[in-house]
């Protein structure tokens, strides 16, 4: 499998964490299967709490992770990150990619899109 990026890889912990609720590295790492390797997973998750986007406290010689809140602030900072670094900042250029790489998207797919455009026009014209 191919190596992930620093953002994938934190999304990909995000995804394994929400799927188990408090977790240790060595949960991620199993979980992950050949994706990383255990420092490597552990330092992402290191930082991620550093940065709050875990929460962590210690468990006898470990820590046991979890998501800050189950709103899902994590996955917006991590996403706004990869905006600003991968797209300068831009949204379109961000939701262009990501209509431009599912070349299986479907036309039920694209209108749920299209409502969820309309609205947020909704919601900035009243606030």
């Amino acid at each position: 499998m191919a190596k992930l990026g620093f953002g994938e890889l934190e999304l990909s912990i995000l995804k394994i964490i929400k799927g188990l609720g408090r977790v240790t590295v060595r949960d991620v790492y199993e979980s992950h299967g050949s994706e990383g390797g255990y420092t490597t997973i552990m330092t992402v998750m290191s930082r991620m709490a550093d940065k709050g986007e875990l929460m962590r406290e210690k468990e006898g010689k470990q820590y046991v992770y979890w998501i800050v809140s189950q709103n899902e602030s994590s996955s917006k900072n991590i996403l706004k990150r990869i905006q600003d670094k991968i797209f300068g900042g831009k949204p379109t250029a961000m939701v262009s990619y990501l209509l431009d790489v599912d070349s299986e998207i479907s036309d039920k797919d694209l209108e749920e899109i299209e409502k969820l455009i309309q609205k947020r026009r909704s919601e900035k014209k009243r606030g």
